[in-house]
């Protein structure tokens, strides 16, 4: 970093703010040696009965959820079509949006759900589920199904994981690449990320695994894309499918039923609220100064699943069924449905000790310092910590 950068961010970063980052950095980082414990100790010490999914359990949560998608949709129908006063329309369609995405947002977890096999006992069903919940979200179920079985199974690990994997110092080209040269320039780039993340991730592979060797970008919708085992081909392909019989559906209902504004008000603007939370929820779990990366020379499996960051989202933990509080239990144990996760994460603390992380800090303000901060790694090394400040 040159001397103009260290002096320019020092400038731009209020003394405060560098004083409590240096305060958070100091003694909360994630412990990189061998953990005394085992998978299977983490194992015993949760109940039976938490590792058994139930398919009307599981069937129960999934219609409440689509009670609360069908609830504001309908209102939100109803205001679309009476005659209300401007400032009623003002008021009432930034909290649709927000609610609409928060409720969509849990459907796409029990999705997510499905594509784990933890929906239930089934996996024929779960992958049906998982299509249909999926592709109405615009998600290509399998594929992303695919590539994130192969993030929980090298999470953190440079050279393997394929979701949030850091930038390096040499992939950043400019200096405002390392820190950014002022608040706006943060700003925008939060919006940015917020915005079109989960799509640039979909279909230019942006924050996922570097593939050097393979000449263009890959994504998500191409068969042949480097994420994907010859095995994978028709899954991706069907993926593909129906994500085109929704486009037609939507297109149908567009031009002959309803409008394009009643399309972009009830459905797109509400689908971008679920991206964003989805930027927003694994962003905060996987990226953050205290978590390390690894080599394949310093990466396990264990360590790299206890990289991974809890936090508290108040009632929002209970709405998007514990994803957001409980996200260590789930890498250790995915295919634990998401109803017992809670009881699981009590009851494997004592034995995680300093290996369990949490963060109390308020969303929007994690949010903020992990964009701000967390920017790069080096090119090399045993063991990756993100740089933040000038003095690194």
């Amino acid at each position: 970093m040159t001397d103009s950068t260290r002096k320019r961010t020092k400038e731009n970063l209020p003394t405060e703010e560098l004083s409590n980052l240096h305060k958070d950095f100091a003694g909360a980082r994630i412990p990189t040696e061998n953990p005394p414990f085992t998978l299977k100790d983490l194992k015993d010490a949760v109940p039976p009965h938490c590792f058994q999914s139930s398919l009307l359990t599981s069937t129960l949560y999934l219609l409440l959820d689509f009670a609360g998608v069908i609830f504001l949709y309908a209102l939100a129908f109803w205001v679309f079509n009476a005659s209300c006063p401007i400032y009623v329309h003002a008021i009432f369609w930034p909290a649709y949006w927000i609610c609409q995405g928060c409720a969509g947002f849990a459907v796409w977890i029990i999705a997510h759900e499905c594509g784990h096999y933890s929906f239930c006992a089934n996996k024929r069903i779960c992958d049906i589920i998982g299509l249909v919940l999926h592709t109405a979200l615009f998600v290509p179920y399998h594929s992303w199904r695919i590539s994130h079985s192969k993030h929980h199974r090298n999470t953190n690990r440079m050279i393997g994981d394929h979701a949030f994997v850091p930038n390096t110092r040499s992939l950043l080209k400019s200096e405002n690449d390392l820190e950014f040269p002022n608040i706006f320039f943060r700003f925008l780039h939060l919006v940015k990320y917020l915005s079109i993340g989960w799509p640039a991730y979909l279909f230019f592979n942006a924050r996922g695994r570097p593939y050097a060797e393979y000449r263009m970008r890959p994504n998500h919708f191409n068969p042949y894309a480097p994420i994907f085992s010859t095995k994978d081909f028709w899954e991706v392909v069907l993926s593909d499918l129906a994500l085109l019989v929704w486009i037609g559906i939507l297109y149908y209902v567009t031009a002959y039923v309803y409008s394009l504004s009643w399309l972009v008000c009830l459905y797109v603007i509400p689908l971008l609220f679920v991206n964003m939370w989805l930027v927003i929820v694994t962003y905060l779990q996987h990226s953050d100064i205290k978590v390390p990366h690894y080599s394949d020379e310093e990466w396990t499996w264990l360590k790299g699943a206890l990289c991974t960051v809890d936090r508290d989202y108040g009632i929002l933990n209970y709405v998007f069924h514990h994803l957001t509080d409980c996200h260590v239990a789930h890498h250790l144990f995915s295919y634990m449905p998401h109803y017992h996760i809670a009881e699981a994460t009590e009851a494997i603390k004592p034995v995680l000790g300093k290996f369990y992380t949490y963060d109390d800090t308020p969303i929007w303000k994690a949010l903020w310092n992990t964009d701000s901060y967390c920017r790069f790694v080096e090119d090399s090394g045993k063991i990756l910590w993100y740089k933040f400040l000038p003095e690194q």
